[in-house]
């Protein structure tokens, strides 16, 4: 290969891995607090936990699953999420309860998307945790009903978050964490699936990761080689504002 055509060759793999990386999507779910509004969790399909256009919320519209638990009722209660349409901006939304702290969790399975020329099975949840104390951490803290979770630990002043799959650690999978002054820190899970946030600061964080299983086979007629399960949570620190 000439240094011309090496050099086209590597552009193209770049603009390649950018689209990949700017058109990634997650399901999100993120609750509204806008005073004398009705209470609500808004859950999206986009690049960042905020309303878009919902190109891809057809995969989900009637199929996902959204479960709230609440101390009083920590077994998960499945509810009705509904389309919203604001101008060029859809997505899902459902009612809250009174209750003062909650987990909203949902899944969904997207299909089989092509990656170059792998095809690829996708399957994604989603959580926001809304606590104020250690002892509801700890209650609401698992989603037991997904196989694929983002369990937090409250450590006082420091966060652990452990992630989960089928119930058993993950290790040696990436966690990206995203939170308030510009934190971005994409950090690996140790021999338990966790990974520890030292002092974190005050605000909203999101945490995302994945797992894959090395499997073949057909979804609606069409085949794919691996299966990919991705997973966000959104949560407050620190706990109760």
């Amino acid at each position: 290969m000439n240094y011309r055509n090496l050099t086209i060759c590597l552009i193209a793999i770049f603009l390649a891995t950018c689209c990949d990386q700017a058109t990634a999507h997650y399901l999100w779910v993120v609750v509204d607090n806008t005073p004398g509004a009705e209470k609500v969790a808004n859950v999206y399909f986009e690049e960042s936990p905020r309303a878009g256009d919902g190109h891809y919320l057809d995969h989900f519209l009637g199929s996902s699953k959204v479960w709230i638990r609440t101390l009083e009722q920590p077994d998960p209660d499945p509810v009705s999420a509904s389309e919203v349409k604001n101008g060029e901006n859809r997505w899902m939304q459902v009612a809250l309860p009174a209750a003062s702290e909650y987990s909203v969790d949902s899944y969904g399975k997207f299909g089989v998307y092509t990656y170059g020329k792998t095809k690829v099975l996708l399957h994604y949840y989603a959580r926001n945790l809304v606590v104020a104390s250690h002892d509801t951490v700890h209650e609401l803290g698992r989603a037991e009903q997904m196989d694929l979770d983002l369990v937090p630990h409250d450590l006082g002043k420091d966060l652990e978050v452990t992630l989960s799959w089928k119930g058993e650690p993950v290790a040696e999978r990436t966690v990206f964490v995203r939170g308030p002054k510009g934190v971005r820190k994409n950090v690996k899970t140790d021999d338990r699936g966790r990974i520890h946030l030292p002092s974190p600061n005050s605000g909203r964080y999101t945490f995302r990761s994945s797992v894959e299983e090395p499997a073949a086979g057909t979804e609606n007629g069409e085949r794919y080689e691996l299966i990919r399960h991705n997973i966000t949570l959104v949560l407050q620190f620190p706990l109760g504002e």
